[in-house]
């Protein structure tokens, strides 16, 4: 069986025959037992996927994994072991295995459940036999199986993992096309700056907003902050360094003499040891709202006009009156029509969140406290159930006495910018959670090869942790010294982007791991930009399974052409038998019986015309040489009739056995009438057959029951018929799940001890003296032998002077 690039199974022509018929004896007589040990194995070996049937109960488990066993060793015993590996190769691919979900199977799964497989079916092999010849081919017709198997079910996994792959990268593709969109419309940029390193990622959005001659330098970034603005920004890093990590200002950048105003929010990232590490956030360019919120000063027109295009609003609070001024827009805000009602501090607070109002209302009675007024963020819920982001800043106005009585501010309302913050947010922890939960190593390194992604599966194929090998060199850290130099050429290639051979394209190279044990890997690298800079993605997996898997394939074909050679050598030798046994017929019925017809025809001219004359001892000889040259005539007939029994005939064709018992009862018709036997018979099948065949049997067996019958009684036989399942029939070589036709012929003649019953079946073999009854001891040999040319089988029962029973199996 092959597996081609599509994953379609292909037979190549192999008939297991051994394998088979192993099988059948498990489902027999070991079905239950062999449950149970690849349950026990599959715990021994820990294998992932049981963790997906913890919610079984013993029983169930058990009852699960015998249904199981029951099918795969009735798919070997029938011979359909390519019908079973394309079933549960198109099963697993379409997602239709009960409990498990494809892309929940692991490529450690697969190796494990074969392990277990073999494990369970080499235990039950010591008590099938003990020949080393067919327990050799058993194991090998069992490895050839269940590589096949196996290499179905690896080339379904990376199907699966493929596609999964390629559903990833276009949401991952779609989603950052959207967020650029998105930070385009608003016009804003998200940046990740690494603390340590001095270098920065970030969006298109923040190169136009902050543009700077030197990325990620920190003094260089701040050498164009407005000289006013600097410290505010400074210092606000420096306090999100020592609090809790978040840092937010606004302030002016100059460059090249062209002035904007920028707002910016980000988080500090701190490593394991407390110490910061990296900075991620957002900038917006808020020029125009600032030159619109100037321009509020000079006219109240246009200061409408620019709250309603920034939506911002002014409020004031009237601490004695507890009278709230709105401007039009913060009723917009709102969700008022402007002007619309009177608004006090309680009105207000009926729209706050109820999970913010207690903080907002605390955050003003603080304000009173202090005269200070901060900042503050909150969610409001518009009557028509709109939920709302609004972020605004106030001042507290006081009388002579220092009294507040006054406090005047403006609100915006932030929810499109919050909403894509987190939505940045919420992509930016997508991505990595799929990096990290990959199938596959994912690395990626820069245009000078240096790694600066790692993920857990790579930690896993390689040895190393993400710490050991970020910020070295690719080349010098996985693979082997010999093949450093050969690898760094492919890495400048890529560089320089002088081929493409590399790009896109299924690689297969050799790796070492931490412990510099070199192991096979399967690997495609991706370009993830058009310039030189772009840092370069390899997506690998640990191939070495696979390779020895091919390896051993290789090995068994090869051994399995010589295997076929030796059966064609063996071939032309049985035609040679066969010939030589054709020139014995020509010489049994030829040259033996002409010698014999002879010595019977002078020995009667003899006593025909000398009889009185020979003295007495002379005719007892004369009659002893009569007597033995019939037993001789009789023994050539029935050695012709096994020869001839032998040999099957390809015109098979339906044979009614009433028709066949018809024809045999004519033929024993004296006999019947001398000793007065009664036969009995009902119903009796069609079966495929050949007719001359058929009709030696049943006249061999009706003869017997008629000539091995006590002188004082006579004769009855009785021949029934029923339909019963091949697992019923006590012969191994019986196909279970098949159903045969069962002719029993049951006497009550002399009958026999039970330990002849398979004895009697032998060429030459007599348990009466021929002085009792007369035969050659071939009957029942030639009715095994057509029983065998039929695919049927021949099983006799018998007690002393109890009679005999004969039960005849054809498959229907």
């Amino acid at each position: 069986m092959l597996i081609t690039s599509k994953n379609e199974i292909k037979n190549i022509g192999v008939v297991f025959t051994h394998l088979p018929k192993f099988a059948a004896f498990i489902l027999q007589n070991h079905l239950r037992e062999f449950g149970e040990t690849q349950i026990q194995y599959s715990k021994e070996e820990k294998v992932p996927l049981l963790q997906f049937f913890a919610h079984y109960t013993e029983q169930e488990f058990l009852e699960f994994g015998i249904a199981s066993s029951k099918n795969l060793l009735t798919c070997i015993a029938e011979n359909q072991i390519d019908e079973y590996i394309r079933t549960a190769s198109h099963n697993y691919k379409k997602n239709l295995i009960p409990e498990l979900e494809k892309n929940a199977v692991l490529a450690e799964d697969i190796t494990l459940i074969s392990l277990v497989r073999r494990r369970t079916f080499r235990k039950f092999l010591y008590l099938y036999t003990a020949d080393i010849f067919l327990f050799g081919n058993i194991m090998e017709e069992l490895d050839r199986f269940i590589s096949e198997l196996e290499m179905s079910s690896f080339n379904a996994f990376i199907e699966i993992q493929e596609e999964r792959l390629k559903s990833v990268n276009a949401d991952l593709k779609q989603r950052n096309e959207d967020l650029l969109e998105a930070e385009e419309l608003a016009d804003m940029g998200s940046f990740l700056w690494d603390i340590n390193n001095q270098t920065s990622k970030s969006t298109i959005g923040v190169k136009k907003i902050l543009p700077t001659d030197k990325p990620g330098d920190l003094s260089n970034f701040l050498r164009y902050v407005h000289e006013e603005d600097r410290q505010k920004v400074v210092d606000n890093i420096r306090e999100a360094y020592q609090n809790e990590g978040i840092c937010e200002s606004e302030f002016r950048y100059n460059f090249d003499g062209k002035i904007k105003w920028v707002w910016s929010r980000g988080k500090v990232l701190f490593d394991a040891e407390g110490k910061p590490d990296k900075l991620k956030g957002t900038v917006m360019d808020v020029t125009k709202r600032q030159l619109l919120l100037k321009n509020l000063q000079e006219s109240q027109e246009m200061n409408k006009h620019v709250q309603a295009i920034t939506h911002i609003g002014d409020w004031s609070w009237d601490v004695k009156k507890d009278k709230v001024s709105w401007s039009d827009e913060m009723f917009r805000i709102y969700g008022l029509e402007p002007q619309s009602e009177e608004i006090s501090l309680e009105r207000f607070l009926s729209f706050v969140h109820q999970d913010d109002r207690e903080q907002r209302l605390e955050e003003i009675h603080q304000s009173l406290e202090t005269s200070i007024a901060k900042d503050y963020r909150i969610r409001i819920i518009n009557p028509d159930g709109t939920l709302k982001i609004l972020e605004g800043n106030g001042e507290i106005i006081t009388d002579s006495e220092n009294k507040p009585i006054k406090m005047i501010g403006s609100c915006q309302d932030i929810t499109k910018e919050y909403t894509l913050i987190k939505e940045v947010e919420e992509k930016e922890n997508y991505l990595s959670q799929l990096i990290n939960h990959a199938p596959e190593g994912v690395i990626v390194f820069d245009y000078k090869g240096i790694i600066r992604l790692w993920n857990p599966k790579s930690e896993e194929i390689f040895g190393y942790k993400s710490d050991k090998v970020l910020g070295k060199q690719l080349s010098k850290t996985i693979f082997p010294k010999r093949y450093f130099k050969q690898y760094q050429k492919i890495l400048l290639q890529l560089v320089n982007q002088e081929t493409f051979t590399y790009l896109n394209r299924d690689l297969e190279l050799t790796a070492k791991n931490s412990i510099n044990k070199e192991f096979f890997v399967s690997c495609r690298i991706s370009h993830s930009g058009k310039d030189k800079t772009s840092p370069f993605i390899v997506f690998l997996k640990d191939i070495t399974t696979q390779r020895q898997i091919k390896l051993e394939l290789k090995f068994k074909t090869e051994l399995l052409e010589r295997l076929n050679l030796s059966l064609s050598q063996k071939n032309t030798e049985l035609e040679n038998i066969n010939k030589e046994l054709n020139s014995f017929n020509y010489v049994a019925s030829h040259d033996l019986q002409e010698p014999l017809r002879k010595i019977q025809i002078f020995a009667n001219r003899i006593m025909e015309k000398n009889a009185l004359l020979l003295p007495p001892s002379t005719r007892e000889y004369l009659d002893k040489i009569k007597v033995s040259t019939d037993r001789m005539k009789l023994l050539i007939e029935d050695l012709l009739t096994f020869s001839q029994a032998s040999a099957t005939d390809d015109s098979f064709r339906n044979v009614d056995l009433n028709h066949i018992l018809e024809e045999v009862l004519l033929e024993h018709s004296t006999s019947i009438e001398e000793t007065n036997a009664g036969i009995f018979s009902k119903n009796l099948p069609v079966v495929r057959g050949i007719p001359f065949q058929l009709q030696q049997l049943f006249s061999n067996l009706l003869g017997n029951a008629i000539k091995y019958c006590d002188e004082a009684k006579s004769p009855c036989v009785t021949i029934i018929s029923k339909k019963i399942k091949g697992s019923n029939i006590p012969f191994a070589e019986a196909y279970p799940t098949k159903y045969y036709y069962q002719v029993e012929i049951t006497d009550n003649g002399i009958g026999f001890e039970p330990e002849y019953s398979e004895k009697i079946f032998g060429l030459f073999q007599r348990l009466h003296g021929k002085e009792s009854y007369s035969g050659t001891g071939i009957g029942l040999a030639i009715c095994k032998k057509i029983l065998h040319n039929h695919n049927g089988f021949i099983k006799a029962v018998g007690k002393p002077d109890k009679g005999s029973s004969f039960f005849l199996f054809f498959p229907v």
